[in-house]
């Protein structure tokens, strides 16, 4: 049942109008009063958050397969659920294992929309526009990471779950890094730079810590900087020492921050996001696998 929120319009200026109050039901005919007046967002208020992710989430696989729902809104819905349980992960660490299950059920559900995805990147780029740098950017890794595993390795299921997971969570060292380095919007000092660098033990010792999390997940966590020249970090692992899942989410790692604003850059295109990173094929990463992701990611989006 919808929760018992209230729901708003938007009207003149910075005002809203209440549409449903709370304690009445949300029913068909709400629905049609929207359409028939072509609202094409409704608004809650932020308290009321929470209660609508819980029953979101509770509902989604059923959203997904609704036809009567667009494929644009159930990308919408999908992708900012996702966001929405990052967001909560990186304000509560602690609350990792507690949150597993709901982790594995979005995980399995980005696994669907992965699969049966003709324009992943077009619709990573339109979800994700407006949303918290690290939040979009998690969930960008996650999906590109599933893809590439199931186009270039036809994993099993399972398998494909931790490398999920690893995906979405592969930046939870983040929390334990000042937000005054983080947001900084011109070139990091040295030191600066060695302490965002720490990131990945430190998210690999909390979520070792959390004890329900898989070796594949764990080693994404920790080891998705490492370089295929062994100049990486934190291990300094070298070539094919680096697990094939570490290697591929270091790939999707680098694209989806290249063609991401940031504080102190605009996004890059895709095309100049491939040419970056070809020039860096063989030092980097494996050439052959990069070879494999551009070939991907080719198919996947617009050249330019």
């Amino acid at each position: 049942m919808f929760p018992a929120i209230a729901l708003y319009t938007k009207g003149t200026g910075s005002n809203y109008v209440l549409y449903k109050p709370y304690d009445r039901p949300f029913t068909l005919a709400d629905k049609d009063r929207l359409e028939r007046t072509n609202k094409q967002n409704i608004y809650i208020r932020s308290d009321d958050s929470p209660d609508l992710t819980a029953y979101i989430e509770e509902n989604l696989s059923g959203f997904l397969v609704d036809d009567s729902i667009s494929q644009r809104s159930k990308n919408m819905v999908l992708y900012q659920t996702s966001m929405e349980f990052v967001a909560e992960i990186m304000e509560a660490p602690h609350m990792l294992a507690a949150n597993f299950t709901r982790c594995k059920g979005l995980i399995r559900n980005l696994m669907k929309h992965v699969s049966t995805s003709a324009s992943l990147l077009s619709v990573l780029q339109e979800v994700a526009a407006g949303h918290l740098y690290i939040l979009s950017h998690s969930v960008k890794v996650a999906a590109l990471t599933m893809l590439m595993h199931e186009k270039a390795f036809n994993i099993c299921q399972d398998e494909m779950l931790d490398v999920g997971i690893g995906g979405i969570l592969h930046d939870i060292g983040m929390t334990l890094i000042s937000p005054d380095i983080l947001e900084k919007p011109e070139a990091l000092s040295n030191i600066e730079y060695e302490t965002v660098k720490t990131h990945s033990q430190k998210g690999y010792e909390l979520l070792n810590k959390a004890g329900v999390f898989s070796d594949i997940t764990l080693t994404i966590v920790r080891h998705h900087h490492e370089k295929w020249d062994g100049t990486g970090y934190p291990a300094k692992l070298k070539g094919n020492n680096i697990s094939r899942s570490a290697q591929v989410a270091a790939v999707c790692d680098i694209y989806c921050a290249l063609v991401s604003d940031r504080a102190y850059r605009k996004a890059s295109s895709h095309a100049e996001a491939i040419r970056i990173m070809t020039s860096e094929a063989g030092g980097t990463f494996n050439k052959e696998l990069f070879e494999q992701f551009r070939k991907i990611v080719d198919s996947q989006a617009p050249v330019g």
